[in-house]
């Protein structure tokens, strides 16, 4: 899905309008759709944490999604709805004022010139549509004080297009902003929630379809996409029904120490939950294996006593390399000299393969492993391996620059696909435009749940997709596990992450 300016998304609505569809249609569908996914956030939450839904509308077109949200949500919940308003019903208009004046009387509506602490209660939801997209520059009154407090209360909060105060164009924050836990997006991602402050202050994201006609997007520049459920449901299409394990794809997974020995195996549950239909885990032979689904074939590997992988190693890893259609390597695996030997003398080798961990420390420091490669590469690093990546590969110059440049420059420069991880994991590739995740929340900051993504990077390739393309279905759908874990926010492993893959799936596709 695109991701535009604010400027190009009026200009969508304008046309939009022009086409027929009435501006207050489009809020219909803005404000109905996010109180949806309101209500889908809120079933994951404990019920006394959700006592009150209260609204906080501005004067434009955000609170008028804002009133048709408090709207939609008496009527579709028990919970009760208050609106506290910045300016009076005399004071808006268009579609704003006639979704203000749609509000049942089951909704509390008060004027507010000042918002005060008291006004606020433990298990409010606070839902914000202050300010939209079109903000610059200084806030005016009344909005700053409204923001401080809001953001002093420790409550859970909802932004309505983008956290109030946020700049829609650059991230930038002219003084403070809301800090939203969900932000839903209307009509497209807009560029600010990507960079700047963005990814910080949006939280979670899911966007509404409000209906802007494929042919008026497909027009519009671009250059950056965000990925959501709809991007991924055709990766996850019907099988045939006479599958069998080597039709659905082999994946080898090499890595692994005498210091980490779950790391592989991590990987390889996880390529066996995303779909594969055989995964072997190469591993050095002096190490005691921590293998525990017995789905999955463990193959020890000549490692000349030291418990890490050597020169030694790579015969029988090329022969096992051959036999798969996607290799994983790195997890676990450590970057003794040795190690480094083995990757050196492995160099290239026909099979798509995706590089994580302890590999990518390596190629920093011998860039001719991945350069001297004519086979796809993907490259899974964290902000730590980024910075020595960058080293590696002789791109000091892009050390202070943003995510977005960092991914695509080592992709241009390595000819492979850059899987740059963190909050709004970054996806890059030459000759395509840059994909954002817009999956993912703090619960997947636990040791581990890297090894899990690489697993199915790999897995997804070896049932068929192309490198770039699996990396997106993967990141998605394990951004979008680590939100629906049981175990919360604090909670989760990465052994739970790997049981969710499947119900995830399960959520996007019918085929899954």
């Amino acid at each position: 899905m695109k991701i535009v300016s604010p400027l190009q998304m009026r200009e969508l609505d304008k046309l939009t309008m022009k086409s027929g569809v009435t501006g207050d249609t489009l809020m219909e569908r803005a404000g109905t759709g996010a109180g949806k996914h309101i209500l889908e956030f809120i079933s994951s939450l404990n019920p006394s944490h959700v006592k009150r839904f209260l609204v906080l509308a501005g004067k434009g077109n955000n609170g008028g999604d804002a009133y048709v949200v408090a709207r939609f949500l008496s009527q579709k919940s028990p919970i009760p709805v208050k609106v506290l308003s910045t300016c009076l019903m005399d004071e808006l208009a268009g579609d704003a004022k006639l979704n203000a004046e749609k509000l049942p009387d089951t909704v509390s509506c008060e004027f507010r010139k000042d918002l005060k602490a008291g006004d606020f209660q433990p298990g409010d939801m606070i839902i914000d549509g202050l300010l939209g997209t079109g903000i610059s520059g200084i806030l005016r009154p009344p909005y700053e004080t409204w923001i401080e407090i809001v953001n002093s209360r420790n409550l859970p909060v909802i932004s309505l297009d983008i956290p109030s105060g946020l700049n829609g164009d650059d991230g930038s924050v002219a003084g403070i902003a809301i800090r939203a836990d969900l932000t839903i997006t209307i009509g497209l991602p807009k560029k600010g929630m990507i960079t700047g402050n963005g990814p910080s202050l949006c939280g979670r994201i899911r966007c509404v379809d409000i209906g802007i006609p494929s042919i008026l997007i497909d027009k519009i520049g671009s250059g950056m996409e965000m990925i959501f459920d709809s991007d991924v449901r055709k990766f996850l299409g019907r099988l045939n029904m006479d599958s069998h394990k080597g039709a659905n794809g082999h994946v080898l997974v090499a890595g692994g120490s005498r210091k980490y020995n779950g790391a592989p195996f991590l990987s390889a549950e996880a390529a066996l939950r995303s779909g594969a239909g055989i995964i072997t885990v190469a591993i050095p032979e002096n190490i005691q294996s921590a293998q525990r689904m017995l789905s999955l074939i463990a193959r020890k590997i000549p490692d000349e006593g030291t418990g890490c992988f050597a020169a030694s190693s790579t015969p029988e890893l090329m022969k096992l390399i051959e036999k798969s259609d996607s290799v994983v390597i790195g997890p676990g695996m450590g970057d003794a000299p040795s190690t480094a030997k083995m990757m050196t003398a492995l160099c290239d080798f026909d099979k798509p393969t995706v590089f994580d961990a302890d590999a990518l420390n390596i190629i920093s420091s011998f860039p001719d492993i991945l350069l001297k490669r004519k086979s796809p590469s993907v490259l899974t690093p964290h902000p730590g391996e980024m910075t020595r990546l960058l080293k590696g590969f002789a791109l000091d110059h892009l050390m202070e620059a943003e995510r977005s440049v960092q991914a695509m420059g080592l992709a241009e420069k390595t000819n492979s696909v850059i899987v740059l991880k963190g909050n709004r994991t970054v996806i890059a590739t030459a000759g395509k435009p840059l994909s954002v995740n817009s999956s993912g929340s703090p619960a997947l900051a636990t040791a581990g749940t890297g090894d899990v993504l690489s697993g199915m990077i790999g897995s997804f390739m070896a049932q068929g997709l192309a490198p770039f393309d699996a990396s997106v279905c993967a990141v998605f759908i394990h951004g979008l596990a680590g939100e629906n874990g049981k175990f919360g926010i604090r909670g989760l492993t990465a052994d739970d992450l790997i049981g969710l893959i499947p119900e995830t799936m399960k959520m996007i596709s019918p085929f899954a």
